[in-house]
């Protein structure tokens, strides 16, 4: 199975609200891309519209191999652009400027290609059950980028007070997927690591200078250097474990709930999760209007049932709430954040299936559904084709030795084990579920709001 072998394989529309204001100060864009991010879509619009970034407002990020549509403001200018794999088309006028709070999510559609007749066959018998009972609203691979790096969980070294270390997977820590010079510089950092004059002789621009320029300063001071990264890069390295902790918390709850004949596998770059085919009478609902916030030490935590899972999860890798509160870095502080722990596709038509004229053969299958703002469509997909908890082995195609995967393409079903510092008691296939008994089922706290 493959995904985004082209881009046009997987477009995303944006659904946005926004009230019309005849003589709005912010004039609204129609952005479409194609090969490019959110990101390097907007510094195209700066450049070529003549205007400054920060008058430039958008609700999210979008794929960049994918062919997307999404809505920006531009402050007290219009602009039209048409470039290849760009244009910006003036729709309407607004008082303010656009926020992801205007947005009602996104529509999807795209296409699977390479299937084996068998799996084109199992995505059209699990359609029906995803369509009546949604699927867990889990973070997907997106957000584990530092897994997919080779950087591990940075935060988890922070939280554990082990600044150096996570300074060290930061700035020091080659990806082994990138190829570019990146890798390069990390690779000569990481060999002279602790010789802060000869990485800062390497090391230049705004990204690192003033970081080693303060390790030569005070050389013992990683917490201190921690501040000299890009408040984004913090941020994201925060969100990405509060977001680990968030789905293995849920898979943790969910494990007791679901019968062990609905229980599906659902493999993530951060390890196994738990979803179900099919819910028993009146769980759905209960899900729905369960509280299920991402964790911050200061928050309420959530329904009893949740809480306790997360707690366990914490109790897991070694935290405690203490460890979140002691010095924090700015820009890696957890804050509460609500999320749903059910998400259902809505529009979600008949599976197009269709012979793969990019692989002789096989079939491609083209999907359309919509989801709302912070759901992963390739979560759905994983979903689609999920197979039961304690299948032997994953619906996996035949492939000959040595050939290449598509460019761009994504493999479902296939597990990667994490780097050395990555999610604590990872678990290998084949080993029993670690998800112990937890309260979902417990009398009357089962799903409790």
């Amino acid at each position: 199975m493959r995904l985004k072998c082209v881009p046009a394989d997987f477009r995303v529309r944006e659904l946005l609200d926004f009230d019309p204001v005849a003589d709005g100060e912010h004039y609204v864009h129609l952005l479409h891309k194609e090969k490019l991010s959110t990101t390097e879509a907007l510094a195209l619009v700066a450049r070529h519209g003549e205007v400054q970034r920060g008058a430039i407002a958008f609700a999210g990020l979008k794929d960049r191999q994918a062919v997307t549509e999404q809505f920006i403001s531009i402050a007290g200018r219009m602009v039209d652009i048409r470039r290849p794999g760009l244009r910006v088309t003036c729709v309407g006028r607004t008082d303010r400027p656009i926020t992801s709070r205007m947005s009602r999510g996104n529509a999807f559609t795209i296409v699977v290609r390479d299937l084996l007749p068998t799996q084109a066959s199992l995505l059209r018998r699990n359609l029906p059950s995803l369509a009546r009972t949604g699927l867990p609203n889990y973070f997907d691979d997106q957000r584990f980028g530092c897994l997919r790096h080779g950087q591990g969980f940075p935060m988890l070294c922070v939280l554990k007070g082990d600044h150096e270390q996570a300074l060290q997977r930061l700035v020091a820590e080659p990806s082994p997927r990138a190829i570019t010079g990146d890798v390069k510089l990390k690779t000569v950092l990481k060999n002279r690591w602790g010789d802060w004059d000869a990485c800062r002789a390497v090391a230049r621009g705004p990204a690192y200078e003033p970081l080693f320029e303060h390790l030569q300063a005070r050389p013992d001071d990683f917490r201190g250097a921690l501040e000299h990264l890009p408040l984004r890069q913090r941020v994201i390295h925060a969100f990405a474990y509060q977001s680990y902790l968030w789905n293995h918390a849920l898979s943790r709850m969910l494990w007791s709930g679901i019968a062990s004949a609905q229980r599906l596998r659902i493999d993530t770059l951060a390890g196994e999760l738990v979803a179900w085919k099919y819910l028993e009478a009146g769980r759905e609902e209960r899900l729905a209007a369960m509280s299920t916030p991402l964790y911050g030490p200061e928050g309420a935590g959530g329904g009893p049932a949740f809480r306790a899972a997360m707690a366990e999860e914490l109790t897991r890798a070694g935290l405690t709430r203490a460890d979140f509160l002691r010095d924090p870095v700015p820009g890696m502080v957890l804050k509460e954040e609500p999320r749903a722990a059910l998400v259902k596709p809505q529009d979600l038509a008949e599976p197009l299936l269709q012979p793969d004229e990019l692989h002789e053969g096989n079939v491609a299958a083209t999907l359309a559904f919509t989801l709302p703002r912070g759901a992963y469509a390739t979560m759905v997909l994983k979903r689609l084709f999920a197979r039961p908890w304690y299948s032997a082995a994953p619906l996996r195609q035949p492939r000959s030795a040595g050939a290449p995967l598509a460019r761009g393409a994504e493999r479902f079903g296939r597990q990667q084990r994490p780097p050395a510092g990555g999610p604590p008691g990872f678990r290998a296939r084949g080993e029993p579920p670690r998800h112990g008994p937890a309260p979902w089922t417990a009398g009357d706290e089962e799903f409790e709001a």
